[in-house]
């Protein structure tokens, strides 16, 4: 190996860890949160409602290492397939044992985003994911949640999670004051997105639209 070789792999390695560093930082105040989520409930929360949080903390730890293996492997590129890391976040929710729903991911191949966005764009769809699972697919129900990445003719991104539950309660909206939507909310600043809601008879879909 010559020497600028070595010189631009070390480069990278630390640019690497740098960025998973960050991340990770990133990880802990999320998972920091959301068990004071957990602590401010009135009652001891079920059985189910503490699985799918460790369900969402794996899903948040595989969007780590996939990130890492996509910042190692591709270099320095500047870009990262949002899709490929979402479909994997659905692998690691499919798996996890609270899961009774079935979660299908389908996407255009070159939804692509700045490296430095696909994880805060993993987080808000994980958010999104687990909300469907919590309220979507309640009461025993199977359900149905879809997860898509799409890319708009006019430029940028629209990715969508829609379950098939009831929706919104009558002249209700999403909880804006609870933690999860105020974190979902943040890290869209942080990537330049909006946020949407669309309630029908089929179920709520949640949408994020990101620019190039």
């Amino acid at each position: 190996m010559d020497v600028s070789q070595e010189t631009l792999e070390n480069v990278v390695a630390a640019e690497a860890d740098h960025r998973i560093a960050n991340h990770m930082s990133m990880l802990s105040s999320y998972v920091r949160l959301k068990v004071g989520e957990l602590a401010a409930l009135p009652e001891a929360p079920e059985k189910t409602s503490t699985l799918r949080l460790v369900e969402s903390i794996g899903a948040q730890i595989a969007a780590v290492a996939e990130l890492h293996r996509m910042l190692t492997h591709r270099g320095r590129l500047p870009s990262g397939n949002i899709g490929a890391q979402l479909e994997r976040l659905c692998d690691a929710f499919r798996a996890g044992p609270a899961c009774r729903a079935e979660i299908l991911y389908e996407g255009d191949p070159d939804c692509l985003l700045p490296v430095r966005k696909v994880l805060p764009v993993s987080q808000i769809v994980s958010e999104a994911v687990t909300n469907a699972l919590k309220y979507g697919c309640k009461a025993g129900l199977t359900g149905k949640v879809a997860v898509s990445c799409r890319r708009q003719p006019e430029g940028g991104l629209l990715i969508t999670v829609a379950d098939s539950g009831v929706g919104f309660a009558e002249g209700g909206g999403p909880p804006s004051q609870g933690i999860g939507f105020q974190l979902m909310q943040a890290l869209a600043g942080q990537v330049e997105g909006e946020i949407g809601y669309a309630a029908s008879p089929e179920g709520l879909t949640f949408s994020l639209r990101l620019p190039d």
